[in-house]
């Protein structure tokens, strides 16, 4: 039985990276969410896995895991989305349901159950780092070697040339987690996309991803000095990050744009008011 997955790369100590669309950790029967291939797993024990958020890409073979006996955990606020996926597709359309057209395959996904959660989680290889902003309960995982697991809270600077509105259902608490990320005693930081780096270059793309944030939220302060409609607005963020024109950027970019627009009206810096049956916002006067 192999002691590792067969394509890990090794970190620090016990802690080992699986290398796939989504980054993958391993120390000593720990699995910190899963990779897309569940062959590099095959004949390996795996005794729990912790899961950063409830994204399928983040969970893609957890079922086969679970299966082969290893037990679940994931924090509270994300189990159900791990549990059913349709949860993520219904919270994108206002609870309607969506034609696959309109679905991006990063929110479908194969159910898993959770045994646990991580706010009960205590385990001496890997301590929980709640880093929400993602989503509500996304958590990042620092193990005992020194290696901290950030899942999607940190985007390199060289993701944001593929992904120039990186999905986000509340940027003020990315701001927040990312500041937390810069905090943290570490040697190593694991993007879930992306390639490990120490904790010095880390710091150039938290920087980075701080920046891009205020840049969006400054777009939009400064263009709703003429009020928009809430697909204005979507419009104008979309077209200046320069998103691909198609529907799964679209729906995305709905969601991720509305965080900004809430984020900002909750510390008064826009307004909001209906007119003609549409919702309009504007800088606050």
């Amino acid at each position: 039985m192999p002691a590792t997955p067969y394509n890990a790369q090794h970190l620090a100590g016990d802690t080992w990276v699986v290398p796939g669309l989504t980054n993958a950790g391993f120390i000593d029967g720990l699995v910190i969410d899963t990779c897309e291939d569940e062959a590099p797993f095959a004949g390996v024990a795996v005794e729990r896995l912790v899961i950063t958020h409830g994204h399928a890409d983040h969970f893609a073979i957890g079922h086969v895991l679970r299966d082969a006996g290893a037990r679940v955990a994931v924090a509270r606020d994300d189990a159900a989305l791990v549990e059913n996926p349709d949860i993520n597709i219904r919270g994108m359309f206002s609870w309607a349901k969506p034609g696959d057209f309109l679905t991006t395959k990063l929110f479908r996904g194969t159910p898993c159950p959770v045994d646990e959660y991580l706010e009960d989680f205590t385990d001496e290889r890997a301590e929980v780092i709640g880093l929400p902003g993602h989503t509500l309960g996304h958590c990042g995982f620092l193990t005992r070697d020194g290696v901290l697991f950030t899942g999607d809270a940190l985007y390199l600077t060289s993701l944001w040339e593929r992904h120039p509105l990186p999905y986000a259902i509340d940027p003020g608490q990315v701001a927040a987690s990312l500041r937390r990320i810069s905090e943290i005693e570490c040697e190593w930081v694991v993007p879930a996309h992306g390639y490990p780096v120490t904790r010095e270059e880390a710091h150039g793309h938290v920087e980075h991803h701080l920046a891009q944030l205020a840049e969006i939220e400054q777009l939009l302060l400064d263009e709703l000095r003429e009020a928009m409609t809430t697909e204005q607005a979507i419009a104008l963020v979309s077209q200046r990050r320069g998103l691909r024109e198609n529907p799964a950027s679209y729906w995305l970019a709905v969601t991720t744009v509305k965080g900004f627009l809430g984020d900002l009206l909750n510390r008064g810096a826009i307004e909001f008011y209906v007119h003609e049956h549409a919702g309009w916002w504007r800088t606050a006067k």
